[in-house]
């Protein structure tokens, strides 16, 4: 299967055609290659390559030739002599000469035809195809051509000039240590007793498969198994084992016939799964004579992961040491967390991994040296908004204790998070989705809206902004906290509405804040957030609730709403009196029903931090280039927190978000909406 092409399915209408790739002597004899190409509605959907071998001696070099698509290539131009060296090639065609290509990647699509003059040497070399370079806008264009020919030559300068100095596109991962899929145990197949069968279905009746006489003629020890039956039932093996009997999903499989397969022949197959490539499995194939240990069969096939959406976790799911083990061995992460602990040491004076690998309790950043003021000057330089009930908007420092005068910080709760998506491995068009902190590191990763920098920047401010938004004592406590909650767990019939049906009465009845924030599992996981003593009188309404079967849907049958609320009111207000008569700081201890988060003290996701969303917006205008911003990797398979469904470039779903946040930036893009669409007109109209 060509990738990106959706699985054949019944009744699609397909259109077939063929071509001769490759003519060439080898020593075993003539190879033909024949590819032939199924296409749906005009576009390509598979590619069938099929090579032929005519034994004996040939040496008409001449009649010879090869045919073939080049792997896509990419090359970096860091420096001005890389974009001299280029320009000077005469088979590099600039579509503008004036173009800047310092600092630019180029990608470049080929196809060759070479034709031989003996076995080491080509009588002509044609090498021709595009040069592309994508845009700040995610816009590919191509910027030049190449066109190649020449005559008597050892090589292809143009390959090799790429080969030296550009890297494939899609770059295969390889595992240090394959994955066998079949354990130790060989899958066996058994060779037909007689090809007459496979003969009558294919129309091969070559004699060499169903003539014994035919076969001793040929000083063969038997009638030879043909190599599309035993390519066909080795490739089986290949859709059971590792894509799950879903043909669908095996998209490409090469198979080399290196021996031969003789009449109830038992042949062992060896399954690997031995790297990635743009998020497909590779699958290495290896069949085996048993008798004989010969192998007869050597292949490679690619195989789509099962759907599947990316996930990334929230605060709470960091543990010590986490991350360090791929750090030590995986060159590709260590670079991630390589590229964090400079900016973090650069801008804040340390470094992430040692946070993560020993969890200090207090982290000293010094402010001597010209460094050292710059690092002061950034922990200056950062403020946040508050907005007090007269509406009256003030700006504040994040780190007031620092002045011009200070030597010295100590840290005693930093946050950081660092993620970044590890090449080959990640299935293409996959959904993602991240909870709370982890939505940041999805956008990052899978999307690539910013750079590490730009990620572990908005992390870290994130947190701060956090950290300051609500007041501590002396020793750093908030009196705020989160808390999960399992509905279920209070009865068969407490519901989410039940749930937000108690929260919202502590909260009205206390003056408490309480919410819930988050909706995970329908009726089975929420997250609350709230002042520590509404958590604590949730814990013990839910625990009492749960005690005295007290069944509130029930209730609203029997009685009228006022009296349902009057009972759960004297209900919260017991509960609340048992929190007030608790020793503070209160503590707070898992219930029937509830789990607290321990070590978060701030009421993520609720109303009472709204007022730091003007000032984080900004802070993101800073780090997120929009011209970075790809609508097709968010679009159908970013699952933003605040709606739950994937993301659209629709009115209906704009106006949702506003429905959920109303925010007056959505409000903005609402109100010029049509605007907006007659430019997109507009402008499709000029690129037509």
């Amino acid at each position: 299967m060509i990738p990106g092409a959706e699985p054949l399915k019944k009744g699609d209408v397909l259109d077939t055609t063929a071509q001769i790739n490759a003519v060439i002597n080898q020593d075993s004899g003539k190879m033909v290659e024949v590819c032939g190409t199924i296409t749906r509605e005009g576009k390509p959907v598979m590619e069938v390559t099929s090579q032929f071998l005519y034994r004996g001696a040939y040496s008409d070099f001449e009649n010879t030739f090869q045919r073939k698509t080049e792997t896509p290539m990419n090359l970096h131009l860091a420096t001005s002599k890389d974009v001299a060296i280029l320009r000077s090639k005469e088979w590099f065609h600039l579509e503008d000469p004036d173009i800047d290509l310092l600092n630019k990647t180029l990608t470049f699509k080929l196809q060759s035809l070479v034709r031989f003059k003996n076995k080491t040497v080509f009588s002509t070399v044609e090498t021709v195809g595009e040069v592309l370079l994508e845009l700040p806008t995610k816009e590919v264009i191509q910027v030049a051509s190449v066109e190649y020919e020449a005559g008597a030559s050892h090589g292809n300068p143009v390959l090799d000039y790429l080969q030296r100095n550009g890297s494939k596109l899609d770059q295969p991962v390889t595992f240090e240590n394959p994955i066998p899929l079949n354990g130790k145990t060989p899958l066996t197949l058994k060779a037909p007793a007689t090809n007459e069968t496979y003969a009558r279905v294919s129309g091969d009746y070559n004699p060499i498969h169903v003539s014994r006489v035919f076969a001793s003629y040929a000083n063969l020890p038997g009638t030879i198994t043909h190599g599309m039956y035993s390519s066909a039932a080795v490739r089986s093996l290949v859709e059971t084992w590792a894509a799950e009997n879903n043909v669908g999903r095996v998209r490409s499989f090469h198979a080399s016939l290196v021996g031969m397969v003789l009449p109830d022949d038992l042949i062992d197959v060896k399954l690997q799964h031995v790297g990635m490539v743009s998020g497909r499995k590779i699958i290495k194939v290896e069949a085996s004579n048993r008798e004989s240990e010969e192998k007869v069969l050597i292949g490679e096939a690619e195989v789509e992961q099962p759907t599947s959406a990316y996930v990334f976790t929230g605060q709470g799911s960091q543990e010590q040491g986490m991350g360090m083990d791929l750090y030590a061995s995986s060159p590709v992460a260590a670079e991630v967390w390589d590229r964090a602990d400079k900016h973090f040491m650069d801008n804040y004076g340390f470094a992430i991994t040692n946070i993560v690998r020993n969890n200090p309790k207090e982290l000293t950043i010094h402010f001597g040296g010209p460094r050292g003021k710059a690092i002061r000057q950034n922990y200056m330089s950062m403020t946040f908004e508050t907005v007090a009930t007269d509406g009256s908007v003030k700006s504040e420092k994040i780190f007031k204790e620092i002045d011009e005068n200070t030597t010295s910080y100590t840290y005693r709760s930093p946050p950081a998070s660092s993620p970044q998506r590890t090449k080959g491995v990640v299935q293409q068009n996959s959904a993602f989705a991240g909870h709370s902190l982890g939505e940041y590191s999805a956008l990052a990763a899978l999307a690539e809206v910013m750079p590490i920098e730009s990620l572990v920047s908005v992390v870290f401010y994130r947190g701060l902004t956090m950290q300051v938004a609500v007041e501590r004592d002396e020793t750093g406590r908030s009196n705020y906290s989160m808390c999960a909650v399992n509905p279920s767990r209070i009865s068969k019939t407490f519901n989410e509405q039940a749930l937000q049906y108690v929260v919202e009465n502590i909260a009205e009845t206390t003056g408490w804040l309480l919410e819930i924030v988050n909706y995970n599992i329908a009726n089975a996981q929420y997250v609350c957030a709230g002042d520590l003593r509404a958590l604590d009188c949730l814990t013990n309404v839910t625990n009492y609730l749960k005690q005295q079967k007290i069944d509130i849907q029930a209730l609203m049958q029997k009685m009228s709403l006022e009296d349902v609320k009057a009972h759960l009111v004297e209900i919260i207000q017991g509960c609340a009196q048992q929190t007030e008569a608790k020793p503070k700081p209160l503590d707070l201890q898992r219930g029937f029903a509830t789990i607290p988060l321990k070590g978060i003290d701030v009421p993520f996701h609720s109303t009472f931090l709204r007022s730091g969303v003007k000032p984080f917006r900004s802070f993101l205008l800073k780090k997120i280039n929009k011209t970075s911003i790809d609508p097709q990797k968010l679009v159908g398979k970013y699952i933003p927190n605040v709606t739950a469904r994937p993301f659209e470039l629709t009115k209906e779903y704009f106006e949702d978000v506003y429905r959920l946040t109303n925010s007056p930036k959505i409000g903005n893009i609402l109100a010029n909406w049509e605007k907006y669409e007659e430019g997109k007109e507009q402008k499709a109209a000029a690129a037509a």
